[in-house]
């Protein structure tokens, strides 16, 4: 995986005191290493770095959720049709091949696995 890739978010430091430009927290899954989805069901993280074509392999898999995590809002499920246009725009980043002064974009990319053997990828977008 790429350096800016590699590069993971940290968790906000626990604090009594907020101002007003206190930081929000974005959701992550990788960060702690586990995510339960609005049907309940549990995701723990499998492994570290995801290999380009374990990646891809992932994408192309009707039966994988994919979940785009963006923001402060809760992330969003990634329909098939749809993956290739994201992959696209992250596998520079994946890489290591974005060079572009200023750019401050940064991708995780991470494979998830729940009780029942079932996979899931969470790629988190941060700037």
């Amino acid at each position: 995986m790429g350096k800016q890739a590699k590069q993971r978010r940290q968790p906000p430091a626990d604090s009594d005191e907020s101002s007003v430009g206190d930081a929000i927290p974005w959701p992550s899954a990788i960060i702690p290493g586990r995510w339960v989805d609005a049907e309940g069901t549990s995701w723990r993280l499998r492994g570290g770095d995801v290999p380009e074509k374990r990646v891809e392999h992932l994408l192309r898999s009707p039966d994988v959720a994919v979940l785009h995590f963006y923001g402060t809002d809760a992330p969003t499920e990634v329909a098939v049709p749809d993956r290739e246009e994201l992959w696209q725009r992250v596998r520079p980043y994946h890489r290591g091949t974005v060079q572009e002064p200023g750019d401050h974009t940064s991708f995780a990319v991470a494979e998830f696995k729940d009780d029942r053997r079932r996979y899931m990828l969470v790629i988190e977008e941060s700037c």
